[in-house]
């Protein structure tokens, strides 16, 4: 009873906040790892790869966000060190929105290293730095001046001439992330008595870049502070594991706190010897964002890959607009080795 009531303490915390709180654009954070903590970039898997897709608010405008994003990051040294080892990641984004195409992409390397403390417990540490780029297309734009006699013709002068020449923006952009990870047990359904925590704290933007379009002052980024945590609790000689876990973001004077609890179920072991069989399971559940959006999700997991699959049902002040349809994303994972093959939670992700 006790494993149950952690899904509900972890979900109905979200409706005990009610802060000023930025989107974020991605909803499937555990398939988003460095996007959450760039120490997550070689924890879990010796090698890994991720793409993620996402639209949203299409109901409102077909030139909503769509969002994409590539992940790819592994271990070195492992074989040679054996008890710790370097990480190196690399981090591909891309936005767009609305009928000026207003976007973002951004590229980030990011280096760590990690150590085993004991045979249950490592901490992990990692920097990274990039550059993003902020454009704009204005010539789908209507202006003001552009109706004349109550008629909008494309072809009269905008107005804002001066303000149309600054159509894009760079900014270097600087973070680090420390990850903390226990895991005991074993995942197989005789046993299934694993447990797996996994805490971490993560900055953004420490280096308050600019965040303008002008030359002039301008805006700068607020340093983001992100703290998240994640546990697995195998309920024994079951094929079931309950998955309670949190982000929560501060930006200056913005927040947001993004709990939820998944159920994964076992729906197939992996041969031990063979090989032939691989392993399966599925995992469902809701996330909820604070007076923003519940998320249904559920993953497909087969040996080594992974997809997932989400929708942001709008609950704020927006759903008049789109009547609750927010966003669907979808997320797809490679990651070795093969958690099936291994009694450790440790592999589990």
């Amino acid at each position: 009873m006790k494993k149950y009531l952690l899904c509900f303490v972890f979900v109905s915390s979200a409706f005990l906040f009610s802060l000023r709180a930025q989107d974020i654009h991605f909803s499937q954070y555990s398939l988003t790892p460095m996007l959450v903590n760039p120490a997550q970039a070689g924890a879990y898997k010796s090698v890994e790869g991720i793409v993620n897709y996402k639209t949203q608010w299409t109901s409102i405008s077909p030139n909503a966000y769509k969002t994409m994003m590539f992940t790819f990051d592994g271990r070195i040294m492992q074989k040679k060190w054996r008890t710790k080892w370097l990480a190196a990641g690399l981090n591909i984004y891309n936005d767009k929105a609305g009928d000026g195409k207003m976007g973002t992409m951004q590229t980030t390397a990011s280096m760590g290293y990690h150590i085993m403390i004991n045979d249950k417990s490592t901490l992990g540490g990692c920097l990274f730095g990039g550059y993003a780029q902020r454009k704009i297309d204005y010539s789908n734009l209507t202006w003001d001046e552009q109706y004349q006699n109550g008629s909008y013709n494309n072809i009269n002068p905008t107005g804002e001439e001066a303000f149309q020449t600054n159509n894009k923006f760079g900014y270097p952009d600087v973070g680090m992330g420390v990850l903390y990870q226990y895991t005991k047990g074993q995942m197989y359904s005789t046993a299934n008595d694993m447990l797996v925590i996994r805490t971490g704290v993560s900055l953004f933007h420490l280096n308050h870049p600019k965040y303008s379009y002008y030359s002039t002052p301008g805006e700068k980024l607020y340093t983001k502070v992100l703290g998240h945590a994640d546990v697995l609790v195998g309920i024994k000689n079951t094929k079931i594991a309950l998955m309670p876990g949190f982000i929560y973001m501060q930006q200056g004077p913005s927040a947001e706190i993004y709990p939820g609890c998944f159920v994964r179920y076992m729906l197939r072991e992996q041969s031990r010897f063979t090989g032939f069989v691989k392993g399966a399971s599925i995992t469902v559940g809701t996330h909820l964002r604070a007076n923003d959006a519940v998320i249904p999700s559920i993953q497909f997991e087969v040996a080594e890959y992974t997809v997932g699959f989400s929708y942001d049902m709008n609950v704020s002040g927006l759903k008049s607009a789109t009547s609750g349809r927010g966003g669907f994303e979808i997320s797809l994972r490679y990651g070795n080795p093969n958690p099936f093959l291994y009694k450790s939670a440790a592999s589990f992700q």
